[in-house]
């Protein structure tokens, strides 16, 4: 699901995270995640892999980046995202070993586990996750429908 659902997905996404925010006070990582994450809602080791991904870089920069140097506000931000583009680096370095393709991976994979694992350490994990996958599954469902009407 790509091409014009993305345009379609990044809004419909991007609306009911506003509205799920105002209502609970729980940001389903980014009002941009669930959006781009519908996209590939359907293919469940791509959202494995980017959660994955998400947790390792929470991982690297609260208990070791976070350990040797101040974070906080955009530091905290940047190290989120520097670090969850070179751990996606890396997975990508050892892409022959993994059994599946992650082409259609490589565009999310880049910037949504950072901006994931930044809202793991400001409203936890849990939180998060669900709240994410929540949005991103009634995001899936609109464009869905809105593909077949």
């Amino acid at each position: 699901m790509f091409g014009t659902e993305l345009y379609i997905a990044l809004v419909i996404g991007v609306v009911l995270s506003l509205i799920y925010t105002e209502r609970t006070g729980i940001m389903p990582a980014g009002l941009i995640v669930p959006g781009y994450l519908a996209l590939v809602f359907d293919q469940v080791i791509f959202l494995v892999m980017i959660f994955f991904l998400s947790f390792i870089t929470y991982l690297i920069v609260t208990q070791v980046v976070g350990r040797v140097t101040i974070l906080y506000g955009r530091r905290k931000f940047a190290a989120m995202m520097t670090v969850g583009i070179l751990v996606k680096m890396i997975f990508d370095y050892f892409y022959p070993i993994f059994p599946f393709e992650t082409v259609e991976f490589r565009g999310l994979g880049v910037i949504v586990p950072g901006l994931i694992a930044n809202a793991f350490q400001r409203q936890g994990v849990l939180p998060t996750t669900l709240s994410t996958l929540v949005l991103s599954g009634i995001t899936f469902l609109i464009v869905s429908l809105l593909y077949f009407l």
